[in-house]
């Protein structure tokens, strides 16, 4: 992993910790989801390290976004709701100074572009949405819909699976929802230690033993070749 004066993942972790204690939360869980998901499309070793390390870092930005998370975009709050909605270009401005490179930084940037282009902040449409940033959308938007938060309920693994679907082709990217619709519920579940171990594992490595992954894997899906563009 890059580090250099201004820090590594490990280091920007732990001010998260000390800061937005539930955000480092919800980064390693999205990391452990996405990295799963990258292993069982079985995506180049370089590739499945970038989109670790991107979900790892996406909600960074949020350090120096207003504390309170909103639920809503009701009117009251626009200008509160307008400064959260800048997280990821902070996100991509902390990951340069920390020296990352260009393709971490962009799943920072990019983790909530739509395909519609009614995401944010460039309202990107596909094929301008990095494949990387679109993987990581789709784990980041089911960890979000089935952890609690102050303003709902979590949603169950399936009613999160059947919200995202819906959203395929307007929201999320059609393939890699198919692949995720494609994950066992096995690999949809974690625990803390697993969710942790998400930041602790070097490149080339799976969170699951190549055993247990091999017998989780389903067949293969069509070719991403397009999609990676």
């Amino acid at each position: 992993m890059l580090q250099t004066e201004f820090g590594n993942t490990d280091a920007l972790l732990a001010v998260l910790d000390r800061r937005r204690p539930d955000v480092a939360a919800h980064c390693r869980r999205v990391a452990a989801y996405s990295l799963r998901l990258a292993v069982q499309l079985g995506l180049p070793s370089g590739l499945i390290e970038t989109i670790r390390t991107g979900a790892l870092l996406h909600d960074v930005g949020k350090l120096v976004s207003p504390g309170r998370a909103l639920c809503n975009a009701a009117r009251p709050y626009a200008r509160e709701r307008r400064d959260f909605r800048a997280h990821p270009e902070h996100g991509r401005e902390i990951c340069r100074r920390s020296g990352f490179d260009d393709d971490v930084a962009a799943i920072v940037l990019h983790h909530h572009e739509r395909l519609d282009g009614q995401g944010y902040p460039d309202r990107l449409t596909h094929p301008a949405i990095p494949f990387t940033a679109r993987l990581v959308s789709v784990m980041d938007a089911f960890d979000a819909l089935t952890s609690p938060r102050s303003c709902r309920e979590s949603l169950t693994v399936e009613a999160a699976r059947a919200w995202i679907a819906r959203g395929a082709g307007a929201r999320h990217c059609p393939w890699v929802v198919s692949a995720f619709l494609a994950m066992p519920r096995e690999m949809l579940t974690l625990g803390r230690e697993e969710a942790a171990d998400a930041c602790r594992r070097p490149e080339g490595q799976v969170l699951l033993p190549t055993d247990r992954l091999a017998s989780l894997r389903q067949p293969a899906l069509p070719s991403c070749k397009a999609s990676l563009s």
